[in-house]
């Protein structure tokens, strides 16, 4: 009998403090680097805010990245692909974080206006 996977979806809707602060440690340098890279889209150019979802392992590295719902734009959804690829390694997950789930899905609204937002998606 194979384990059962041990995932955490993050869509915003998570109450676990340390898994918060882990997925807010990510979302702050995936901003911060958006800024310093001049990855940079205009409002105008960008039909709809992309739905992405970032898989990362315990230990930092990427497990998938999935764009859930388009920019409308196939050239930014690849762009935003590469972009979390670029900034990887990411941080390995806290030791009571990786006791518990082997991936997070980071799952957020991708707004570009000023810099990069990564927002938890209104339901």
């Amino acid at each position: 009998m194979q384990p059962r996977s041990r995932r955490a979806l993050a869509d915003g809707a998570e109450r676990d403090a340390p898994l918060r602060l882990y997925v807010d440690s990510v979302r702050q340098k995936l901003e911060r680097n958006a800024i310093l890279g001049g990855a940079r889209f205009g409002r105008g150019e960008v039909r709809a805010d992309p739905l992405v979802s970032v898989s990362l392992r315990s230990d930092g590295s990427i497990d998938d990245v999935t764009i859930v719902r388009s920019s409308g734009r196939p050239d930014m959804d690849e762009a935003v692909r590469r972009f979390v690829h670029l900034n990887a390694r990411y941080a390995a997950f806290p030791p009571n974080v990786a006791a518990r789930f082997d991936v997070i899905e980071i799952r957020r609204v991708w707004a570009f206006a000023e810099g990069l937002k990564l927002l938890e998606e209104l339901r």
